[in-house]
């Protein structure tokens, strides 16, 4: 996919989170797990991260719910100004239908009609989110657009498994966007610069859940126990990665290689300890590159834009400054936005 240079209109108008209210650090996973974690931090980087309680209402659409107020209050809108609801996560609350419209009926809007769908590019499920809204947006077919990202990665993690059980945690968060205007009083220059996505299909069975669907069957009594559970093989990801990411980088935002940049901020996917060492090698600015992975895990599709929230919450992004986000994604995916914030 070329590099989209031709920049779009978006301005992020609001921003909001919602997490649910279990923490658990290290210890605690290790009692929970049956299996000692309590020196992961130093592998994995991960010290603490949120488990939702499903049995006590910490559903994914409630948390999405949630988090969309959240963003929608911050933004000064209410959802009467909203004319599209995109769920963009990795996870899903049931197969059919897609997670957006159960996000629709927790706020209240289940009789609305308004336009909402999903999509699903796991770690990078925001990113794909605001491209497609900052279409509908340039193209004047929507004033403002919901984005919700909700993961629960708890509900298929196997906790014995060390390389993924202690690295991942439950969060939702969303973005309210809306077109930017010439005298727009908030960021006048705020728009989407640049974007690209690249795939590598061969690369599929690295990481994932290879059951709740039509590969392996719930009904099919030659589907394993175990088929609907997250596995990865990190060393094989991490070797793709540090052969894909530069040169992909070089094509989103070849400033950054070069040493040429405005000083932008980097908000990254917190994949792992690994993945941000990865990225680092690229000599990036550590003051200019965001971290929450040590308090919240990879948080799947919510990573990015929680640490975007983040960002903005501790005044590292300000109005008008450049940030580049970007991550990786099971597929195996590589992609990134440049954007005026």
């Amino acid at each position: 996919m070329r590099p989209e240079s031709t920049s779009r209109p978006l301005l992020i108008e609001g921003l909001g989170r919602k997490l649910p209210a279990r923490v658990l650090d290290n210890e605690a996973l290790s009692a929970l797990a049956g299996k000692d974690y309590r020196g992961v931090e130093a592998r994995c980087g991960v010290r603490t991260r949120h488990f939702a309680d499903r049995a006590a209402g910490e559903t994914a659409p409630v948390l999405g719910a949630q988090a969309a107020e959240a963003a929608m209050a911050d933004a000064g809108v209410t959802l009467a100004d909203i004319d599209l609801l995109i769920s963009a996560s990795g996870t899903s609350h049931q197969f059919i239908p897609d997670q957006a419209v159960f996000i629709q009926r927790a706020l209240g809007a289940g009789r609305s009609g308004l336009a909402c769908f999903s999509v699903h590019t796991s770690c990078l499920s925001f990113l794909t989110a605001l491209d497609i809204a900052a279409s509908h947006l340039a193209s004047g077919r929507c004033r403002r657009v919901l984005i919700v990202t909700s993961e629960l990665a708890s509900a298929g993690l196997n906790l014995l498994d060390p390389e993924s059980g202690p690295l991942f945690g439950d969060a939702a968060v969303a973005a309210v966007v809306r077109r930017t205007t010439p005298d727009d009083p908030v960021s006048p220059n705020a728009a989407i610069h640049r974007v690209r996505f690249e795939s590598y299909g061969d690369d599929a069975d690295l990481t994932g859940v290879p059951g709740s669907g039509t590969n392996l069957p719930a009904n099919d009594p030659n589907t394993p126990l175990d088929a609907s559970t997250f596995r990865m093989s990190g060393l094989s990801l991490l070797k793709r990665a540090l052969r894909y990411i530069p040169p992909f980088v070089e094509q989103l935002y070849p400033e950054a290689i070069h040493g040429t940049t405005d000083n932008p901020v980097y908000i990254l996917h917190q994949a792992s300890r690994a993945g941000l060492n990865l990225v680092g090698s690229l000599k990036l600015p550590e003051e200019s590159i965001v971290r929450t992975l040590e308090e919240y895990g990879n948080c799947v599709g919510a990573s990015i834009p929680l640490t975007l929230l983040k960002a903005v919450e501790t005044g590292t992004l300000r109005r008008g400054q450049t940030a580049v986000l970007m991550g990786t994604a099971a597929g195996v995916t590589y992609g990134g936005v440049v954007l005026t914030y």
